[in-house]
């Protein structure tokens, strides 16, 4: 009959770390690879990027989409910048409305029917996150 020993139960306990060590797949392997979300393309038609191009959609609903968020939101106000002359085709920000809270902020796309998707950095300018701003300076 075999004696149980110190050196057996270490001996035994040594391999069968080995053998789970590398025998087994690593949790990290075990678990499916994350979906990375693609960041919205960007925009770059200086035309796309004119007051007179949103002015008309005010109170309109947008499509706002991009990492971390999809939902509509309401184009509120279009103003001037503090140093930008008033009225700019130019420079001027985009005031936005959501129904809910959405991110801190990024870059998104906007879109809606008839007006071609353009992508602008929405800030949150609330604690609620419900209200963004955009601010569009092409001096």
């Amino acid at each position: 009959m075999s004696e149980l020993t110190r050196r057996t139960v270490l001996g035994a306990s040594a391999t069968g770390v080995v053998v789970a060590a590398v025998g087994l797949p690593s949790p990290a392997a075990a678990l499916p690879a994350p979906v990375a979300e693609a960041a919205p393309r960007s925009t770059a038609k200086r035309t796309l990027y004119r007051r007179r191009r949103f002015t008309p959609h005010r109170g309109e609903r947008f499509v706002v989409s991009g990492p971390g968020m999809r939902m509509r939101m309401k184009l509120v106000r279009v103003s001037n910048l503090p140093a930008a002359a008033k009225g700019s085709e130019r420079s001027f920000a985009l005031t936005f409305r959501a129904p809910r809270p959405g991110v801190d902020q990024g870059t998104f796309q906007i879109r809606r029917r008839r007006f071609k998707a353009t992508s602008l950095f929405l800030v949150a300018t609330d604690d609620t996150r419900r209200t963004y701003r955009a601010v569009v300076n092409n001096r």
